[in-house]
């Protein structure tokens, strides 16, 4: 059968089999945990993967790309979703049917998020003077599967609901602040928190219930990038390309959780 790929049809939403036991590895990984890889780009450090985590549907990482870099064209199976942190460049692509001479291009910025699909060309250029910093979550499942990073902002004191999910795994990088996670045994029979450090990251497994939020009553936001794999598209079509900017210094609002916490 002819897989879906993105951009070209409707996908239905199925849940996914819960794994046993729902996870057996490390939920925080702090930075100096992290894999490192030395890249055509610059430096990778994985947080969350297979080696970390135990878990070998997704990682998510700190890529830094050194400026001076030739920049490499990419076309691979795994797709990504690139949120940037620090630094400028430029995002170039090129999606089915479109021209060698034109691809879409995209200024990388602080806030500048970009979805790019399986087996879509792309390249990443560091136009500035200092490196570009980006955290970036990979799927190295077959669409329907896909990556996604957005951005949020937790006053003192404030976090999501305690909630599971049946068809997503996430991932909470900390960018700046006081960050922890909520997060039952595999069983969902006891809780416990966990802090997460400035930099490193926290896995939330499918079924598995757990929450975010900022541990300090007093203090400093938790400026977070969450990451999150769908495994199953909830029926409209996912593009080859997706871009978005948020605010320039990369954060946006935190939601109102339904309790208020």
């Amino acid at each position: 059968m002819q897989p879906i790929m993105p951009g070209q049809g409707r996908v239905p939403y199925t849940p996914l089999p819960r794994k046993e036991p729902a996870y057996s590895g490390a939920i925080v990984v702090a930075r100096d945990e992290a894999v490192v890889e030395e890249k055509p780009y610059g430096t990778s450090l994985k947080l969350l993967c297979d080696e970390t985590v135990g878990d070998d549907t997704f990682t998510l990482a700190e890529r830094i790309y050194e400026p001076g870099r030739e920049p490499l064209e990419v076309r691979k199976r795994d797709s990504e979703a690139v949120h940037v942190l620090q630094g400028r460049g430029l995002y170039e692509a090129w999606p089915e049917n479109v021209p060698a001479d034109q691809p879409i291009t995209a200024p990388l910025q602080p806030g500048m998020e970009i979805i790019t699909g399986q087996f879509v060309r792309h390249r990443i250029r560091v136009t500035g003077g200092a490196p570009l910093v980006a955290v970036v979550t990979e799927c190295h499942l077959d669409f329907p599967a896909y990556p996604h990073n957005y951005p949020a902002v937790f006053e003192p004191g404030r976090g999501t609901d305690i909630h599971q999910h049946d068809n997503r795994v996430e991932g909470f990088y900390v960018v700046k602040g006081p960050g922890a996670v909520v997060i039952a045994d595999p069983d969902n029979t006891t809780t416990r928190e966990l802090l997460v450090p400035e930099r490193g990251a926290a896995y939330q497994p499918m079924y598995v219930y757990h929450r975010q939020f900022n541990p300090e009553p007093d203090g400093p936001p938790c400026y977070w990038i969450h990451s999150m794999v769908v495994y199953t598209h909830r029926g409209s079509r996912m593009p080859q390309i997706h871009i978005r900017q948020h605010e320039l210094d990369g954060m946006t609002p935190r939601w109102e959780a339904a309790s208020g916490l």
